[in-house]
C-alpha cells in the first residue's frame, strides 16, 4: 500500500498527541527528496521524516535521524522561518494525502512574525514540499518548483498563492447511507476501480479488500468492515511479508494478500519505518546487483574484444610455416637468383599441386639473405604464436573466473553479501574507485599469476576456493599442476595451451619454487614439490575445499622462492 488517506489520518492522530506545543530543534535534508526535523515537547525529543520521494512519500516518526548532507538551501530556508518555532495546528486536509503543519515562528523583534504553515502533499511523482504565509497563503519556498510549463492546473511558485490540488468530486465515505451505497454500486458489476474513483479516501488497496471481502458477505458489509478502520480507535497498524520481504504496510488486517505473514506494531510509525527501512535495503541491494552485474557485462565486453584481436594475430601467426616454405625453396634456388631481383616465381615443392609460387624478394640482399629473412620471419611468427596461444589460454581463464563471479552475484542474497563481492570486484580490476582524484586499484585476481622464463602461464592459488577455481574450472587435462608434497599450500598450474608432451625444465623449476614459497614450508632450505598433469588430479565430492587425490606424479626438490626470471 502506497501512503494513502487512511495511512495519513493516522500519522496525523499520532502528530498531534505527541508534537503539538513541540518546538522544531533542527531540520536536516537526508537526500534529494527526504528531510527531518527534530522536534522537543518537554524533556522529549522526536524525530519526523518528510519525504517527497515519487514512489516512497511519507511522514512519520522516526527513532532517530539518519546520516545526510550538512548542507542545503532549502534546509536552511525551512531553519531560517522555523527553527525554535512551536508547533500550533497539524491537520489532515479533508481525505486528501496533503497534511497541514502549522508554527509559531520566534523573532527577537518586539513584533511577534506571522504564522507558518508547513504543506506536505503525498502524492506520487507530484509530492511536495511547500511552505505558507499564513497572512495570504502566499508561497515562500517549496522543494519542487512547478511552472506552467509543467502544469496546467496549477503552479507552485514562490511568490505565488496556494491552492489545493484539484479536488475530485467524490463520495463522503462517511456521509451516506446503504440505500446511496446500493444505488452507485451495482453488486454484480462493482469492481475496485468503481469503488476507488467515486469514494473519497479509499486507495486502490482498499477498494481491493472491500472486493475481497465481498466474496463472503454483501458488498455493503465488506465496505463497513473496511470503512471502520477510519477510525483511530480501531486502527491495527503491520507490514504484509512474504517470505520475508515487505509487501504492505496497512492499519487493517488485509484478506487479499494470501500466503504471507502479517508483523504487527504498536503504532503505525513503528510500522512505517520497518516497511520502508526494508524496502531501502531491498532496493539497495537490487541497485547493488545491479552495479555488479554491469561491471561483469562490461568486463565481458572487454574479454571479447580481446579474444577477438587474439583471434585474428593466431591466424596470421599460424602463416609462419609460409615463410619457412619460401625461405627453403629460395635456397633450393640459390643458383636461379641474382641480387637484385624484386621477386622470383618458384615451383612449390611442399604442395601436392606443385604450383608456382611468387616470392617477394629484397633487390639488395643476396638470395641467401633473403632466405635467412624468410627463416627469422618463420622464428618469429612461430614465437608469436606460441606467446598468442599462452594469451588465450590466459583470456580462457579470464572467462572461467568471470563466470564464478557472475554465480556469486546471481547467488547473494544480503547486502554484506554484495558488499564482500564489491570489494572483490574493486580489487580485480572490474569497478574503479575514486579516491584524491585519482583511479584507485589493487588489480589483485582470484589468484596470482606469472609468466615463466620459457613464456608459460604459471597460476598460483591465493586460497582454498581460489585453488579450487583453478582446478575445477581452469585447469585443462594437459596443463601440469604442482603442490607442495604433502603439505599446506597453494596449487600451481602451468597452462599448455599447445598442449605439448613435456613442459621445459626451467618452467618445471621456477613453478616449483612457487609451490614451495607458498605453502607453509615457505620457511625450509628445500621442499619436495609434487607435479603431474591435471587430468591426474581428482578432487573428490564431498572434501573439504582445497584438498585432492592425484597420481602420476613425480617429485622435485627446490628453494621456496619467487625466481627472478619470472614475471609477474
Amino acid at each position: 500500500m502506497s501512503f494513502d488517506s487512511l495511512i495519513l489520518r493516522n500519522i496525523t492522530h499520532e502528530y498531534q498527541e505527541t508534537l503539538l506545543g513541540g518546538t522544531i530543534r533542527h531540520i536536516q535534508q537526508v537526500n534529494p527528496t527526504d528531510f527531518t526535523f527534530k522536534i522537543a515537547k518537554g524533556t522529549q525529543n522526536y524525530w519526523i521524516i518528510v519525504s517527497a520521494h515519487s514512489n516512497h512519500a511519507r511522514t512519520h516518526l522516526i527513532q532517530k535521524t539518519p546520516k545526510g548532507q550538512k548542507q542545503s538551501y532549502l534546509a536552511d530556508y525551512l531553519s531560517t522561518h522555523l527553527k525554535h518555532g512551536t508547533i500550533i495546528d497539524i491537520s489532515q486536509v479533508g481525505l486528501d494525502r496533503i497534511l497541514k503543519i502549522t508554527i509559531q515562528p520566534v523573532s527577537d523583534d518586539p513584533i511577534q512574525p506571522g504564522k507558518k504553515t508547513l504543506i506536505l502533499e503525498f502524492m506520487g511523482k507530484h509530492s511536495n514540499i511547500i511552505l505558507i504565509d499564513n497572512t495570504d497563503d502566499r508561497i515562500l519556498e517549496c522543494l519542487k518548483h512547478i511552472d506552467e510549463t509543467m502544469s496546467r492546473f496549477r503552479e507552485v511558485l514562490p511568490g505565488e498563492t496556494y491552492t489545493l490540488p484539484p479536488q475530485q468530486d467524490k463520495l463522503d465515505p462517511f456521509s451516506f447511507e446503504e440505500s446511496t451505497y446500493i444505488k452507485n454500486f451495482q453488486e454484480s458489476e462493482v469492481s475496485w476501480k468503481s469503488l476507488f474513483n467515486n469514494i473519497d479516501g479509499l486507495s486502490p488497496t482498499l477498494a481491493k479488500e472491500i472486493v475481497k471481502r465481498s466474496e463472503n458477505t454483501t458488498l455493503w458489509d465488506a465496505y463497513q468492515q473496511v470503512i471502520k478502520y477510519f477510525h483511530i480507535e480501531n486502527t491495527v497498524p503491520q507490514v504484509i511479508m512474504e517470505r520475508e520481504k515487505p509487501i504492505v504496510v496497512s492499519p487493517l488486517p488485509l484478506f487479499q494478500f494470501t500466503h504471507t505473514e502479517s508483523l504487527p506494531f504498536n503504532t503505525m510509525s513503528e510500522a512505517l519505518t520497518t516497511y520502508y527501512d526494508r524496502v531501502s535495503e531491498n532496493e539497495k541491494r537490487i541497485a547493488d546487483k545491479n552495479k555488479l552485474l554491469q561491471a561483469i557485462k562490461k568486463q565481458e565486453s572487454l574479454l571479447k574484444r580481446k579474444e577477438k584481436g587474439l583471434t585474428q594475430d593466431l591466424a596470421r601467426a599460424e602463416n609462419a610455416d609460409a615463410y619457412r616454405i619460401q625461405g627453403e625453396l629460395i635456397l633450393a634456388n640459390i643458383n636461379k637468383i641474382t641480387r637484385g631481383q624484386k621477386s622470383t616465381e618458384l615451383q612449390n615443392y611442399y604442395s601436392p599441386d606443385l604450383e608456382t609460387l611468387k616470392i617477394t624478394l629484397n633487390p639488395e640482399l643476396t638470395p641467401s639473405d633473403n632466405a635467412q629473412t624468410y627463416f627469422k620471419k618463420y622464428t618469429k611468427a612461430k614465437r608469436g604464436y606460441s606467446e598468442i596461444q599462452q594469451r588465450l589460454a590466459d583470456l580462457e581463464a579470464e572467462y572461467e573466473v568471470l563466470k564464478s563471479n557472475q554465480s556469486k552475484v546471481d547467488s547473494a542474497e544480503t547486502l554484506e553479501d554484495l558488499e564482500q563481492i564489491l570489494t572483490e570486484f574493486i580489487q580485480i580490476g572490474y569497478i574503479k574507485t575514486q579516491k584524491h582524484g585519482k583511479q584507485q586499484e589493487t588489480g589483485e585476481g582470484p589468484f596470482r599469476r606469472y609468466t615463466s622464463s620459457n613464456g608459460f602461464q604459471i597460476y598460483v592459488g591465493r586460497n582454498s576456493q581460489s585453488n579450487d577455481l583453478l582446478l575445477r574450472q581452469i585447469a585443462k587435462p594437459r596443463d601440469m599442476w604442482l603442490h607442495a608434497k604433502q603439505i599446506h599450500g597453494s596449487h600451481v598450474i602451468i597452462r599448455n595451451p599447445e598442449n605439448r608432451p613435456d613442459i621445459p625444465m626451467p618452467t618445471l623449476l621456477q613453478a616449483a619454487q612457487l609451490a614451495a614459497f607458498y605453502s607453509k614450508a615457505h620457511h625450509s632450505s628445500y621442499v619436495p614439490v609434487d607435479y603431474t598433469w591435471s587430468r591426474y588430479v581428482v578432487k573428490r565430492k564431498g572434501n573439504v575445499a582445497g584438498f585432492v587425490h592425484y597420481t602420476q606424479e613425480k617429485t622435485l626438490y627446490v628453494e621456496p622462492a619467487v625466481p627472478s626470471k619470472v614475471k609477474d
